[in-house]
């Protein structure tokens, strides 16, 4: 039985295209089955990466913020309004408060983890054009490529770069499996 109850991915082999790695014997393997040896192998950069595609994107961004806000150090006032957009939007993630999300990291100096989960959660879905012209979709990574580097930055930012990732790295299992909840 799968452990990943909300991923829709089969096949590690689909998350890793997606990343551009190379294919390996694992490819057929169940996703957490190939984030398992990752860490295994303290190989957590790359378990973050893989798991900032595999998850989904609304759970991809709460994965991000959620870690973010235990492991940031204070923030500039910019960068406090990106996560509170962040956290507003996964309230209610509504057209409006995805492009006030995207509104507000513009303004963010920088590549702060508070502006990465901002950007997470404007690239997670519909256009990404102004709202008066034909839509334009995100590449389907950015969301994922956006909340990992959002983790990886707070984990460093943090001074407990190991002990923090290793705890996202937990709470990014428990969303994908289903132990948490993703809506604030």
């Amino acid at each position: 039985m799968r452990r990943w109850k909300q991923v829709k991915w089969a096949e590690t082999g689909q998350i890793t295209e997606i990343l551009g790695w190379p294919k390996t014997g694992h490819d057929a393997d169940p996703p957490e089955a190939f984030f398992d040896r990752l860490i295994e192998e303290g190989r957590d950069d790359d378990a973050a990466m893989f798991l900032g595609q595999a998850l989904p994107r609304f759970e991809v961004v709460a994965w991000a913020a959620r870690t973010v806000q235990d492991l940031s150090l204070p923030s500039s006032a910019h960068d406090a309004e990106a996560l509170k957009a962040t956290l507003l939007w996964l309230q209610d993630p509504s057209d409006g408060r995805r492009r006030a999300a995207f509104q507000i990291a513009e303004q963010s100096h920088g590549a702060s983890p508070q502006k990465m989960c901002a950007l997470a959660a404007f690239f997670s879905g519909g256009s990404v054009a102004s709202a008066d012209v034909e839509p334009v979709l995100p590449p389907k990574d950015t969301a994922g490529a956006f909340a990992a580097g959002a983790v990886l930055t707070a984990a460093t930012d943090s001074g407990r770069r190991e002990e923090g990732l290793r705890t996202a790295l937990a709470l990014g299992d428990a969303l994908a499996s289903g132990r948490e909840a993703a809506r604030p």
